[in-house]
């Protein structure tokens, strides 16, 4: 929902909300709980439950996964960066690589998949 919101969606979502039937079933899925979500959210529900995982008062890491950052000046030196670090990786390694955009996943999917094998996950994709 904050994503949404991000992206200048309030409009549509008001419009779908009015177009709906009020007695309803409405789920909002949200890493963080910003003021304008929870706005939202208490404006278009009837008694909501706000559902947490994990402690919410504390924002740490788990403690197994070790987060790097690089700091790259473009489209090529970041390929370049990102090639590095799989060839560093030991036979087996699984990773994570998160994208700005669906197109932008498909695209390093397809890259990726060409030189070390990938598998892609986005909202337009089957989720099996």
């Amino acid at each position: 929902a904050d994503r949404m919101l991000d992206m200048g969606f309030e409009p549509q979502i008001r419009k779908i909300v009015r177009q709906v039937p009020p007695q309803r079933q409405t789920l909002f899925y949200t890493a963080t709980w910003p003021k304008q979500v929870r706005a939202l959210a208490y404006e278009f529900m009837r008694s909501p439950v706000q559902v947490e995982v994990g402690d919410i008062n504390s924002l740490n890491a788990n403690k197994d996964i070790t987060q790097y950052v690089h700091v790259t000046r473009g489209p090529g030196e970041k390929q370049q960066m990102l090639m590095r670090i799989f060839q560093s990786l030991e036979a087996g390694s699984r990773t994570l690589v998160f994208t700005s955009t669906k197109r932008m996943a498909d695209q390093l999917g397809m890259q990726l998949g060409r030189q070390i094998g990938s598998g892609v996950i986005h909202g337009d994709k089957d989720q099996r």
